[in-house]
């Protein structure tokens, strides 16, 4: 009888104790800093990232602030013929570690740092001590880096101004085979990760999309200037972060989704939280891009998202 009323005890608290284990939510109850180029400017996939991580998890904190910079790369090169150089995430990576302080750091470069030429062996080397630059500042603060591969080119919606292997290649008459190009960045990126380094493949993921997508539709896109995702690419791109961060999460389909976001009050609530509090920091912490800009006060952002972070409550508890 003692022997089966210990069995039984016994049941009962290892059945108790896995069910205490919670889940992990690797960007929650923590600040989080996202780093990119126009992509992660424009900003709808960090958009739909906090969206559905508000939604699922209403009672954990969620602190991102994403300072995406258009035209920015991390490895300082620039294609011949611009007005001015491409800025570089190392001229404001120090301010920006130093006044958001965050425990966990997303990054994507890549699709500026090829400079839309065909693979050369001097600009990926700077790609990747740019790279490990960021990999080293990050660990010195003991905050965790997350890397994201860059995104996917795609040729055939601009094929009046690609331009072939003898040719002058810019951003305006990118090389035609320029996703080659990512597609090794990509998987340098991919040979770096281990335990302490976490690298997300959003370009063979996006890559793989777009294929299929083609083979029913010859001229499907979803980049439509060869370059930018669309709001489609942008939901690609949250599906695989959500995915690979967390994995019990799980996205319908795209387009019905989308539709209904568009319509709903809370993601626009969250949209607009974002874009005001990353224009905010981004030129609080500041950036030259052919003219620099400053700002010397972040207490009017702070004060426009405290405002907004009380609707966005009282909307999630309504």
């Amino acid at each position: 009888m003692n022997r089966l009323f210990c069995l039984v005890f016994l049941l009962i608290l290892t059945t108790s104790c896995e069910n205490e284990v919670k889940e992990e939510l690797p960007l929650h109850n923590k600040r989080v800093l996202i780093l990119g180029n126009s992509i992660t400017q424009h900003g709808h996939y960090v958009d739909f990232i906090e969206y559905f991580l508000r939604k699922e998890y209403p009672k954990d904190s969620l602190d991102i602030i994403s300072i995406g910079l258009s035209g920015e790369t991390i490895s300082g090169t620039s294609e011949g013929g611009r007005e001015f150089p491409r800025p570089c995430l190392h001229n404001r990576l120090d301010r920006a570690l130093n006044k958001i302080n965050p425990d966990l750091v997303l990054a994507c470069y890549g699709m500026n740092d090829g400079n839309y030429q065909p693979m050369d062996s001097l600009r990926f080397e700077a790609y990747k001590n740019g790279i490990l630059e960021l990999k080293s500042k990050v660990e010195q603060r003991h905050a965790q880096l997350i890397i994201l591969t860059p995104t996917v080119f795609d040729a055939d919606p601009i094929q009046n101004r690609v331009s072939k292997d003898d040719e002058i290649h810019t951003y305006w008459n990118p090389y035609y085979d320029y996703n080659n190009v990512l597609n090794t960045y990509s998987n340098w990126l991919l040979s770096l990760e281990n335990e302490s380094l976490k690298v997300i493949n959003l370009h063979h993921h996006l890559d793989s999309i777009l294929k299929n997508i083609k083979q029913i539709k010859a001229d499907s896109t979803f980049i439509p200037d060869g370059v930018h995702p669309n709001k489609r690419g942008h939901y690609y791109i949250a599906q695989k972060v959500l995915k690979d961060l967390y994995p019990n999460l799980k996205l319908k389909n795209h387009k019905p989704e989308i539709e209904l976001l568009e319509q709903d009050t809370l993601y626009k609530l969250i949209s607009k939280r974002r874009d005001l509090r990353s224009e905010g920091w981004r030129n609080y912490i500041g950036y030259t891009k052919g003219k620099t800009v400053k700002s010397d006060d972040i207490s009017v952002t702070i004060t426009k998202v405290s405002e907004l972070d009380s609707i966005i409550r009282n909307h999630q508890n309504n």
